[in-house]
């Protein structure tokens, strides 16, 4: 029996649980697609997805990630600022995956700061 390789968006959730981030999925039936949300201290929150709008791709069809900080989390898109886009570099999974989570991970490190 072969295993069945995880998915890119489960090896993005466990590299960013890695990092003490607090991260679930939000699958959206109204845009039909599924992103990755690292929820912020103060109620924000950051949503990911590749380009498609999806996170259960292949490692070697992974087609860049797209990331998005959301001040005020579910309640509005009022503020939301992209924080890393790489669609068009067609960088390796692995490669674009790393700077992804540095990305991430600074912002949600600052935004968890400038909580008062």
């Amino acid at each position: 029996m072969q295993d069945t390789p995880e998915t890119t968006g489960e090896r993005l959730t466990r590299t960013l649980a890695h990092h003490g981030l607090a991260v679930r999925t939000l699958v959206s039936r109204r845009y039909d697609g599924s992103r990755i949300v690292v929820d912020v201290e103060g109620g924000a929150e950051i949503r990911i997805a590749d380009q498609r709008g999806l996170i259960d791709g292949r490692a070697d069809w992974h087609c860049g990630w797209i990331a998005r900080y959301r001040p005020h989390g579910a309640r509005s898109s009022e503020g939301e600022t992209r924080i890393y886009e790489s669609s068009g570099a067609r960088l390796p999974f692995e490669q674009d995956t790393a700077a992804l989570v540095v990305a991430v991970v600074q912002c949600a490190t600052a935004r968890s700061l400038a909580v008062a």
